[in-house]
């Protein structure tokens, strides 16, 4: 195999800027096919992007010779029944976050990928997006000292719960806001800082308005570091950032918006711009294709996958979703 031809399962709104165009400008990359329950609605997606085929019937696309390697960005309820018929079918799988709705589903996939001999990827792509790993850089390489500690502030008003449907509904997202937004950021924290060790949490559901938690505080436990952060979706403002802070100085960033990172310390504060590209996913699906056309290594594991499914389990024990 010399070019990957995908075929997307489920081709919603993160694939029509985010995803869809990174995988067909990446080299060596083409979507083949899509796939949405809507006939017509997968049909127009396929006209404005410029791909040869589409479908109603995932089933169908797994089973497209043309296809040989599958992307779901379906819902987190239907990634293990996909992801499971798409190694079946002998096909490599890049799967949406988070990457499973249970940790025992989350184990299933990355079960069935070692007995089939086929990679799958979990799409954690700000592990390449040239911003992230440049604040990356500076929490590792000293410029703000020994990390000490990390704040995760997320505040946003609350939704309008018919327009964000299966992000409301824990039987379809696992949770609500948190785990489809913070799952980046606690995936992001395990690639500084390594797999989460303790994990406490606090959730309520305070406008009632859907099954879903509207605030988590959480603390996660890092080898040498804690991170902490408020997470409010049913207030009255909106502010995001993550910040980690040294003994010498800080380093700041907005992770669900365009963002300069702030560094401070003695010399003082200085703004770095490191713009992301139009399609933010490509820098990561160009390690996707390196890893299953050149033997690199995967970008992003199923064991890894499940390290964030874990931390999302802790965090939701013992709080009512139904």
């Amino acid at each position: 195999m010399n070019q990957l031809q995908w075929g997307i399962v489920g081709c919603g709104d993160v694939t029509e800027v985010k995803s869809g165009p990174a995988l067909q400008k990446a080299s060596r990359s083409s979507i083949a096919a899509v796939m949405r329950r809507d006939g017509e609605k997968a049909a127009d997606y396929a006209r404005r992007h410029g791909i040869a085929k589409s479908y109603d019937s995932a089933q169908a696309l797994i089973g497209d010779p043309d296809v040989n390697a599958v992307y779901i960005a379906t819902p987190p309820d239907s990634h293990c029944e996909l992801t499971l018929a798409a190694l079946k079918a002998g096909k490599p799988v890049l799967v949406e976050k988070p990457m499973s709705l249970t940790v025992e589903e989350g184990k299933t996939m990355a079960e069935a990928a070692k007995a089939a001999g086929q990679s799958l990827v979990v799409a954690f792509y700000r592990r390449a997006l040239p911003r992230f790993e440049h604040m990356r850089e500076i929490v590792q390489d000293g410029t703000i000292g020994t990390p000490r500690c990390v704040s995760v502030v997320h505040r946003m008003q609350a939704p309008d719960s018919s327009n964000d449907t299966w992000r409301l509904d824990p039987k379809v997202g696992g949770g609500g806001f948190f785990a489809d937004m913070q799952s980046h950021t606690i995936d992001w924290l395990s690639h500084v800082f390594g797999p989460a060790r303790e994990v406490q949490a606090q959730v309520r559901r305070q406008s009632k308005n859907h099954a879903a938690e509207d605030l988590v505080s959480f603390s996660l436990g890092y080898q040498d570091v804690v991170a902490a952060g408020l997470c409010a979706y049913s207030v009255g403002e909106q502010e995001e950032s993550v910040t980690v802070l040294g003994d010498k100085g800080s380093v700041s960033m907005g992770f669900f918006r365009p963002s300069n990172i702030t560094v401070k310390t003695a010399d003082g504060i200085r703004e770095i711009e490191r713009p992301d590209p139009p399609h933010v996913h490509q820098p990561f699906v160009e390690k996707i294709v390196a890893h299953l056309l050149d033997g690199e290594p995967n970008p992003c594991s199923p064991e890894v996958g499940l390290q964030t499914m874990e931390v999302l389990a802790q965090v939701y024990k013992g709080f009512d979703q139904s």
